[in-house]
């Protein structure tokens, strides 16, 4: 779990970024990406990978608190065409409030775990923490 005291990774560009080999490296990539912790409105941001290095982030504000299937269902249709054996993808969600756990965390971190193929945990963020969708979060949902 990460808080919004601590030092944020300088912000590059995301081809610039230093590899991602592990959860931290992950975690810390989306803490220079994000930058300080607030957001006004819900969203869902999408980290492509080439290999180990980042290559490409999207980042789509206003999502629903809470998804329907339908939009699950649009990013993995999305990620067919993008996700293979040396390109994969990182979700974090992001909404705005505090860091209880909120039945749309719990949608949102369990729908995106279905679509990703297990290479990077999904990420959740309020105006207080950014942490990863753990084991027990994706049980809560279920």
């Amino acid at each position: 779990m990460t808080d919004h005291h601590s030092e944020i990774p300088p912000l590059r560009p995301p081809h610039l970024m230093p590899p991602l080999t592990h959860q931290t490296s992950l975690e810390n990539t989306w803490r220079a990406m994000m930058g300080e912790l607030g957001f006004a409105v819900p969203q869902l941001w999408m980290l492509f990978i080439d290999g180990d290095r980042p290559l490409h982030v999207l980042q789509v504000k206003d999502v629903p608190l809470c998804p329907e299937r339908s939009e699950i269902e649009s990013v993995a249709t999305m990620l067919d065409h993008i996700v293979d054996d040396s390109h994969s993808c990182a979700f974090l969600f992001a909404r705005p409030g505090g860091p209880s756990r909120t039945p749309g965390d719990l949608a949102w971190a369990r729908g995106l775990t279905e679509v990703v193929d297990g290479r990077w945990p999904v990420h959740l963020a309020n105006d207080v923490e950014l942490r990863v969708a753990a084991p027990d979060d994706l049980a809560a949902a279920g």
